[in-house]
């Protein structure tokens, strides 16, 4: 176990790194991420997971709430959809997405697309996000997870402009379980935004989520 746990901590590391490498060029800030989850069955075999996210930054802050529905199809095979609402400082952004879940064991992968709709913009903007996450118990009722996600722009919501706005993300956490029904996380992101025609962009999450699964 403690081998998986520091191969675990260094793929983190390895992740972070990534991010984080080119950042003495870039721009860089820190954010405050706070997640209230809620996941509950509502139909035979459908369940759904809400959160609700203020996010503290230093540019402008974020509220967001975001609702998905999932069902499973196979075994370690999941599908859903639904929504969520952004509001930042002069407008909000209402984001449907559908996703597709497969998990094996300690590591799972989620494959993302969004519809992104923006005050005042041109059109829609999509994007595919990529997610993949390792996770290891390390001590009772306590997980280590490491996880990495690429973002891609298909189409940006301004149709005058190239910039694409791709990020990469690598995150390390721990999760302790508080009960059966509550859990508490700790984590950090490093979230890397390629910019075409501005500097690249560097930010350093904190974040803190906690969970309700009854």
């Amino acid at each position: 176990m403690f081998r998986s746990v520091v191969l675990s901590a260094s793929a983190a590391l390895g992740a972070v790194a990534a991010c984080s490498a080119p950042a003495s060029a870039q721009d860089q800030d820190t954010q405050y991420w706070l997640y209230l989850t809620g996941t509950f069955p509502v139909a035979n075999g459908v369940s759904n997971t809400t959160e609700i996210s203020p996010r503290w930054r230093e540019s402008s802050n974020i509220f967001q709430v975001r609702t998905t529905f999932e069902t499973r199809v196979a075994k370690g095979i999941k599908l859903g959809g639904g929504g969520a609402v952004i509001n930042f400082a002069g407008g909000h952004e209402i984001r449907p997405h559908q996703q597709m879940v497969l998990s094996s064991g300690h590591f799972s992968a989620r494959t993302r697309f969004e519809e992104r709709f923006f005050d005042g913009a041109d059109r829609v903007e999509f994007r595919l996000r990529q997610n993949v996450q390792y996770s290891q118990p390390i001590v009772p009722d306590t997980d280590l997870w490491v996880g990495a996600e690429a973002l891609f722009i298909l189409q940006n919501h301004d149709d005058n402009t190239t910039q694409r706005g791709d990020q990469w993300r690598g995150e390390i956490g721990l999760r302790h379980h508080l009960d059966d029904e509550f859990t508490v996380s700790v984590a950090y992101r490093g979230i890397y935004t390629v910019k075409e025609n501005r500097e690249d962009t560097l930010n350093n999450v904190a974040i803190l989520t906690l969970a309700w699964k009854p």
